[in-house]
């Protein structure tokens, strides 16, 4: 895919949107809104004024719509009028890996922070594609952080399907579970219809503890309590930690890639 380009003089706009197209994984180029494009045929992204102004490829933005705008270039370079079944597939893990298809077409692709923010993903992408059908494939790697993802899809009733992921990843690069995501949504699974219990192991909530000692940078530890309410997905490791007295003004959610 070649690089889709920001030419605008709405700099607060055009931070927010290379953000978004970072986050789908999509490479992008900032330019001066006097600047050429490589081609006619190329891409790009201005405010509503500046596209009919200087007309080819150009996509309408603001700052209030700037997912939608994305959503809507990728649509349009595969020539998708409307999303009929949005597939997700998610390598499980920790930062867990997603990739979003639409009739075998790439739509984005993205890294994230925990469970929690891969259910928000799943939310706020249904709501720019409105689909008429959801279906999250999930990699059986991982176990414990695989039933929280499989247990939260199917508590917002999507439709899930657990994948054999062997030999979908092939490192530990944070690029290596977006690409292991992609091959998961492409992969056909079995489907899953009931909560799983969820057994955390003595190891899985010692290395919670690890965790939050990293997180608070040595000065807390959270319970093996705690440890387990996070094990079962009933909190964030960030509600731990300001439950138990530690709060930090900086935080990252997403790994964007470029």
């Amino acid at each position: 895919m070649n690089p889709v380009h920001v030419r605008t003089s709405d700099f607060q706009m055009a931070y927010h949107l290379l953000q978004s197209l970072q986050h789908r994984g999509i490479q992008s180029i900032l330019l001066d809104i006097n600047d050429s494009l490589p081609t006619l045929e190329t891409w790009w992204f201005g405010t509503e004024e500046e596209v009919n102004r200087l007309g080819g490829r150009g996509i309408p933005v603001s700052l209030e719509t700037v997912d939608s705008a994305v959503g809507r270039m990728m649509m349009a370079m595969h020539n998708i009028d409307s999303v009929e079944h949005l597939i997700i597939g998610i390598d499980p893990g920790p930062r867990p890996g997603c990739a979003w298809l639409s009739d075998g077409y790439l739509l984005g692709k993205a890294q994230v922070e925990s469970v929690h923010d891969v259910l928000d993903l799943v939310a706020s992408l249904v709501k720019e594609f409105s689909p008429n059908d959801v279906l999250i494939r999930v990699g059986n790697g991982s176990p414990l952080h695989r039933d929280q993802l499989i247990n939260g899809a199917i508590s917002h009733h999507f439709r899930v399907q657990e994948v054999n992921e062997h030999r979908t990843s092939s490192g530990s690069s944070r690029h290596e579970h977006t690409s292991a995501a992609l091959k998961i949504a492409r992969l056909k699974g079995s489907e899953v219809n009931e909560v799983r219990p969820i057994l955390p192991t003595d190891g899985d909530l010692r290395n919670l503890q690890r965790l939050s000692r990293r997180r608070s940078g040595g000065r807390l530890t959270i319970s093996l309590d705690q440890a387990r309410r996070i094990a079962c997905g009933y909190c964030t490791m960030e509600e731990a930690l300001e439950s138990s007295g530690y709060s930090s003004s900086t935080s990252a959610s997403v790994f964007f890639e470029v």
